[in-house]
């Protein structure tokens, strides 16, 4: 019985107040704006599959994909034996203890059928070869009751045709990309305390907006937990986000977007006290601020108050089921004649049910903090054979817009990836997105001037992933989208390359 209190108490300590209301879903805004992105990324958990070339069949911790079991090895020839040599002493160079250097390149061709504003372009300026080092850094170690994992990526792709520009112009015309993130733990049979941080910044097409420009996002987490009794727990947890949207890059003729700052604050306590084996309560007290600022001086902020009374139940070993409800209260800060202010209920409920390491459902939904609609989320998978995967999400979640004050911009979304491995080594993907943005007033007066973005998106791509060795790949993506700004013409884009990664 002590066993399985401890056991059913470790894995509510997984679970902050913070980490609830937490969007954890790959949406396609960040699809379609990191799609150009190359090299790891490593400033967010999320599942991997998603418009990845090789589908996931091949990610860490399961079996390479395309590494052959020693009795499958094939005879090689010289020249491969000292490529493969070669690589593994690279490798072996680019390891300190437990810091690990992780080296590549990427070297391709691409053509895309519009430029970064939504024009039309002739062929000689609608493609490029290219060529993208990546770096990798990561450093993992534990030492007692201490667990340290800290990793930093980055990507620059550079286009030889000095007129392609469906990436963007000027500063953006090589797409670059920074990722990176830090996870602190300590761990006692009483205490538990986890900080975690994460950033990213780089250039893409953004969705929402309707442009090209360039997003830094930085957030950082401390959660503490403390076991007082077999039975009874308290805990707290503080979380930050900002993000930094900047240098639109608009067709000549359409309203220019201001830079945007945003800052989301939160801090919560908590109480868990276990029923019974399978029941635990926990009672939630959380506040926190959200605030945007505009250049040009325009400004403004959410400020709530929560209080919820949740019900965990572990209805089996791997499926868990939780619901609360209570009070909040939101205040609105320079926005005229508040729309979405004062006293009302806020709730939760979610199911979390893993029955194997690949196989999972997810799903939240709930009204908390700041928000003005119920935000959703599901994440599903399932490994139908041992070579075929199948993914789902489905999300709704919002924020302050990007593109006029008093506004909050509600997105809601849905993708998909079918993923094959057609021979050994050899993998098929197909990823499909869309997603709608909804802009609401925050206030009821009328906006003068109201800027929207599109109102949908969508996007979907093939890949076909062979990896040769263990260090070379070869890659080939051919993706459609909606299109860019106003443009109505679909967007095709096509790109093959070959990665080395050491």
């Amino acid at each position: 019985m002590k066993a399985g209190i401890a056991s059913f108490l470790l894995v509510l300590a997984l679970f902050t107040p913070d980490e609830t209301a937490a969007q954890t879903v790959l949406t396609v805004r960040e699809a379609e704006f990191r799609s150009r992105w190359e090299g790891r990324q490593e400033d967010r958990a999320v599942t991997p599959q998603y418009f990845q070339p090789d589908g996931g069949l091949g990610e860490e911790g399961g079996e390479q994909v395309g590494e052959p079991s020693p009795d499958e090895e094939p005879q090689q020839d010289a020249f491969s034996q000292s490529m493969d040599s070669m690589a593994e002493n690279l490798q072996r160079r680019l390891r300190f203890g437990p810091l690990d250097f992780q080296l590549g390149l990427v070297n391709g061709w691409e053509y895309s059928s519009q430029n970064s504003v939504g024009g039309d372009t002739d062929f000689n300026d609608s493609n490029s070869f290219f060529a993208a080092p990546t770096v990798a850094i990561v450093y993992e170690r534990e030492v007692g009751v201490w667990n340290v994992s800290a990793k930093y990526s980055t990507g620059y792709r550079y286009y030889f045709n000095q007129d392609y520009t469906a990436a963007g112009t000027g500063a953006q015309r090589n797409p670059l990309a920074m990722t990176g993130g830090i996870d602190i733990g300590y761990n006692t049979s009483r205490l538990s305390v986890n900080l975690n941080a994460s950033a990213s910044s780089g250039t893409g097409y953004d969705s929402v907006a309707g442009a090209n420009n360039w997003q830094s996002t930085a957030s950082a987490g401390l959660s503490v937990r403390y076991i007082i009794s077999e039975e009874f727990s308290v805990g707290g947890a503080v979380s930050g986000t900002y993000s930094y949207t900047a240098d639109a890059q608009v067709a000549a003729g359409e309203t220019p977007q201001p830079n945007s700052n945003s800052l989301s604050a939160a801090a919560s306590l908590f109480a868990d006290y276990l029923v019974t084996p399978k029941t635990n309560i926990r009672m939630i007290l959380s506040a926190g601020q959200d605030l945007q600022d505009f250049s040009g001086g325009a400004s403004e902020g959410r400020r709530f108050f929560d209080a919820m009374l949740m019900l965990t139940y572990q209805l089996a070993p791997k499926l868990s089921l939780d619901a609360g409800g209570g009070l909040g209260y939101v205040l609105d800060q320079n926005i005229p004649d508040p729309e979405y202010t004062g006293v009302r209920p806020v709730y939760t409920a979610g199911i979390n049910y893993t029955p194997t390491e690949k196989t999972y459902f997810k799903a939240k939904f709930g009204m908390q903090g700041a928000d003005i609609r119920p935000n959703f989320s599901l994440v599903a998978g399932w490994d139908m054979r041992e070579k075929t995967r199948l993914s789902l999400s489905v999300y709704q979640n919002q924020g302050f817009s990007t593109l006029s004050p008093d506004q909050y911009n509600l997105t809601r979304g849905v993708l998909g990836t079918v993923a094959q491995q057609l021979f050994k080594g050899i993998n098929i993907s197909l990823s499909a997105g869309y997603e709608q943005s909804e802009y609401v007033s925050l206030t009821s007066e009328k906006l003068p001037n109201a800027v929207e973005g599109p109102a949908a998106y969508w996007l979907a791509n093939a890949s076909l992933y062979w990896r040769i060795r263990e260090w070379l790949a070869w890659q080939n993506t051919f993706q459609v989208s909606t299109g860019q700004a106003n443009n109505e013409e679909l967007q095709t884009r096509f790109d093959t390359s070959f990665n080395f990664n050491f």
